[in-house]
């Protein structure tokens, strides 16, 4: 009896033994093969893989793809500096900010602006831009005019400053781009009025030889028979000249003739040689030859200056030819 009571203890022993063991077994992983290795992989249990995916670390979060030029714009507006728009008043001293040790541009509402100033900056002029660079943060104190008048200036202060290089356009209000114009068209008729008179005047004087070329009476002209003091000379030898037309406008005189060689060789017809002492000869112009052989002819043109006196023709009174 007691011998059959160990029994039972011992086989209630060793089954709770196994028992742990088996429950042991079944909380940690298994391990299986891999092929192709001797090694065993251990496998996480259901409830430990679940809680890695859903990790902080290992969740991964998808963003929407960002087109290039979005990307370019937006790092263009960061970095560019834009042009400053400034309304200027004469008499009225305005401060605006440039960069140092850069070059920096203003543009004028004047033609040809002059830039004077005390200053130890470098300036200069191109067209209606004034360039200004200066090498510390000293202000520089500027006045800027249209050309030499002096009825509009612009005085500007410029504040150097650590920043990129501007540009900065200055504008005026209505009342005074109105006396800018009339002062820049004064300008420009003190400036070119000779040189622009000189060129008209000449290019009118080509046309009418040109419409004399073509047997042409130029517009203006009325064409008579010459009087017997209306004749061309000419201080050239072995040449013989008839004047045979004149051509009478308001203010000029063109005398018609026809220069024959009455030499023996060829001779080449010198229009200079028209053009005496007299301040009268405005032009002289042989057509359609200018070298002739002996005894040839070629029509000359000689345009004289007419007197106010002489441009004014006397007109009859009508009370006289009412007493008749």
């Amino acid at each position: 009896m007691i011998k059959a009571c160990r029994h039972i203890a011992l086989l209630l022993t060793i089954s709770g033994t196994l028992s742990a063991e088996e429950l042991t077994q079944t909380i940690l992983p298994p391990e299986i093969p891999v092929t192709g290795s001797s090694q065993s992989m251990p496998v996480m249990p259901l409830s430990a893989s679940a809680h890695a995916d859903t990790s902080p670390e290992t969740m991964q979060v998808e963003l929407p793809p960002v087109d290039a030029s979005v990307l370019k714009a937006a790092e263009l507006q960061a970095s560019s500096v834009g042009p400053q728009q400034i309304q200027i008043k004469p008499g009225i001293n305005e401060l605006m900010p440039i960069a140092v040790g850069h070059l920096n541009r203003l543009v004028t509402p004047f033609e040809n602006p002059v830039v004077t100033t005390t200053s130890q900056a470098t300036t200069s002029t191109k067209g209606k831009i004034v360039y200004v660079a200066t090498a510390d943060e000293t202000p520089v104190t500027l006045y800027i005019t249209p050309g030499d008048n002096q009825d509009i200036a612009l005085s500007l202060t410029l504040i150097p400053k650590r920043i990129p290089a501007r540009e900065i356009h200055l504008s005026l209000d209505k009342d005074n781009y109105k006396l800018l114009s009339k002062v820049q068209q004064q300008s420009r008729t003190a400036t070119s009025k000779p040189a622009d008179h000189e060129q008209e005047y000449i290019s009118h004087l080509k046309k009418l030889f040109r419409d004399l070329g073509l047997q042409k009476t130029p517009a203006g002209f009325s064409l008579r028979d010459p009087s017997h003091a209306e004749n061309i000379h000419c201080l050239q030898n072995q040449i013989q000249i008839k004047t045979g037309q004149v051509l009478e406008g308001q203010d000029m005189l063109i005398l018609v003739g026809v220069v024959r060689n009455t030499g023996a060789v060829m001779i080449e017809f010198d229009e200079r040689s028209c053009a005496t002492t007299k301040d009268e000869v405005l032009a002289v112009a042989a057509w359609p030859k200018v070298v002739l052989a002996p005894n040839e002819s070629t029509e000359l043109y000689v345009a004289l200056r007419l007197n106010p006196e002489q441009a004014s023709a006397i007109r009859p009174s009508l009370l006289q030819r009412s007493t008749h």
